[in-house]
């Protein structure tokens, strides 16, 4: 059976004190806002220590703009009493779930009460996306147990409308994603479930350590068809999408092989990963194994936590780079369908190795014009700190070292878990926000020198759905040409920014920006200019 949830109350609860501000120098790429943002926010741990697998994961939330003022707003989750999981001798209460608005001037305020958004429950991670095609963005609330759709009303409130839609999974959920299977028009939604976990369950190999995944039974993910008037039907086995036997850690969104159809790939946990290759029509077959993403370089399926998603190369194919407790992967797309682990030959196999990866994400730190990546680090058997990972791409996707550019924070230990890219101030850097396990979420302000270009899009579908999830982005300049995504951004339990942004270097206008919505319908935009957030909805 399924985790249950305990109605015990309890406490707010850590087991040391948050982090303090960590100081940044002149130099620094990146800087610790957090206190001065106003993000207050601690992950709570009602317990003395990491005695059970479900205590390890930590919890995440979603970056939206749920008032669309045009700044990013911050959704955080918190874990709540669970029977066999938590401590029950730490008397606590649950603290809520916390939604932070976005004031515009670099500080957020804390609007939960109003926005009626606290939650229930043991909490993992939140799916942003709208549902119901009103202009507004809903969320999911992933739980272990019952989850959670919250409706955005548009008055700056949320209505729980989990009952009427039929979408409340109880399963150990830890991840989801929005994404329309089937090209409707309609976000549709994939929950993904973790194992079946049972507190009698001891290790045999090692004797007085938590058990590891394989000893619970794998639990399955679920996938929810989206009618068009307020309600999901679930349609798992019908998509082709029933494993059982999965352990997923997270889910990621992306039209894998270009064919204008919303692709999922599925980071499990001591499980081969899955990529389900969707016919067009909402129907999925794992292709994981042909594809060569199913394992790591040397055949093993060790812990994934999440994939990075981008064309890490420049070569105009989607690229994976899947954190791991274990060896982790740089899968490069060489050919339609056909990856290569690169992970040693890229340099991240060197820099990595010492680390547990978790939230793993891709983001232009610099405006250069290629994808760099963010790693959060983290210990899964103790509270004990990590370092966290700058990677710099040098175009061609062989990465170095850029901690000692990006400044103290690289050379502070946290117990990272979430991880998610954000340009909360608009200024066309791309910042950071982490989630350690039992301490105070980060949020890291980019401070690079502003001497390259870029372009953040904010999309709006009409024919497509109202987010534009789905949509693929060719940018040219020269003979420069960029290929991005428009997909909801999850993942290891945090939601990225779902804007589009494009370093483009030395550029200082785009010749042409084409987007492909998921209606079929392309959209061509001639000498379009940079340096801006620009809004782009799709004709009728």
């Amino acid at each position: 059976m399924a985790v249950l949830l305990a109605a015990t109350a309890y406490s707010a609860a850590t087991p040391r004190g948050p982090l303090s501000p960590v100081m940044a120098a002149p130099g620094d790429l990146f800087e610790d806002v957090s206190r001065q943002a106003g993000l207050d926010f601690v992950h709570q741990f009602c317990h003395d220590r990491i005695a059970n697998i479900l205590l390890s994961n930590g919890a995440g939330g979603a970056v939206f703009d749920y008032d669309n003022d045009g700044f990013v707003d911050i959704y955080l989750v918190n874990w709540g009493p669970l029977n066999g999981v938590t401590s029950g001798r730490q008397a606590c209460s649950r603290e809520p779930n916390r939604l932070f608005r976005n004031r515009g001037d670099g500080t957020f305020e804390d609007v939960t009460r109003r926005a009626g958004v606290a939650g229930v429950g043991f909490g993992s991670a939140a799916a942003a996306g709208d549902f119901d095609n009103d202009g507004f963005t809903d969320l999911y609330v992933v739980n272990f147990g019952r989850n959670q759709l919250l409706r955005n009303r548009g008055d700056g409130t949320f209505e729980d409308v989990t009952a009427k839609a039929g979408v409340g999974d109880t399963g150990t959920g830890i991840s989801a994603v929005w994404f329309d299977a089937d090209n409707d028009g309609r976000l549709d939604l994939f929950v993904a479930n973790y194992l079946t976990f049972d507190p009698a369950t001891v290790s045999e190999q090692n004797p007085g350590a938590y058990p590891g995944p394989l000893a619970y039974p794998g639990e399955a993910n679920v996938l929810y068809r989206n009618r068009g008037d307020g309600t999901f039907e679930e349609v798992t086995r019908a998509a082709g999408l029933y494993a059982p036997g999965h352990r997923a850690m997270s889910v990621s969104a992306l039209d894998v092989d270009g064919d204008g159809d919303t692709d999922l790939y599925v980071s499990n946990d001591d499980t081969p990963n899955a990529l389900w290759l969707n016919d067009g029509k909402g129907r999925f077959r794992d292709v994981a194994i042909e594809a060569g993403v199913a394992f790591n370089s040397i055949g093993e399926a060790p812990g994934s936590m999440n994939a990075a998603v981008g064309d890490l190369d420049g070569d105009g194919r989607l690229d994976l780079f899947v954190t791991r407790l274990g060896y982790g992967s740089l899968y490069l797309q060489t050919a339609p369908l056909r990856f290569e682990d690169r992970m040693f030959a890229s340099g991240l196999g060197r820099i990595t190795q010492p680390y547990v990866g978790w939230g793993g994400v891709p983001l232009d730190f610099d405006n250069d014009g290629d994808r760099d990546l963010f790693v959060t680090n983290g210990d899964a058997f103790t509270l004990s700190g990590t370092l966290s990972l700058l990677l710099e791409n040098d175009g061609r996707a062989r990465f170095t070292d850029a901690a000692a550019r990006g400044g103290a924070f690289f050379r502070t230990p946290v117990n990272g878990r979430g991880a998610a890219t954000l340009d909360f101030d608009n200024d066309g850097r791309m910042d950071l926000l982490i989630t350690p396990l039992a301490d105070r979420a980060i949020l890291l302000r980019n401070r690079c020198p502003g001497n390259h270009s870029w372009l953040t899009l904010d999309l709006r579908g009409r024919r497509s759905n109202r987010n534009g999830y789905g949509a693929r982005i060719t940018a040219r300049a020269g003979a420069r040409v960029w290929v991005t995504e428009a997909q909801c951004p999850t993942g290891f339990l945090l939601q990225s920014d779902p804007r589009v942004h494009l370093g483009l270097g030395e550029v200082k206008s785009l010749e042409e920006l084409e987007i492909r919505w998921p209606s079929g319908q392309v959209q061509q935009l001639k000498a379009v200019p940079v340096n801006r957030v620009l809004p782009v909805e799709e004709p009728l």
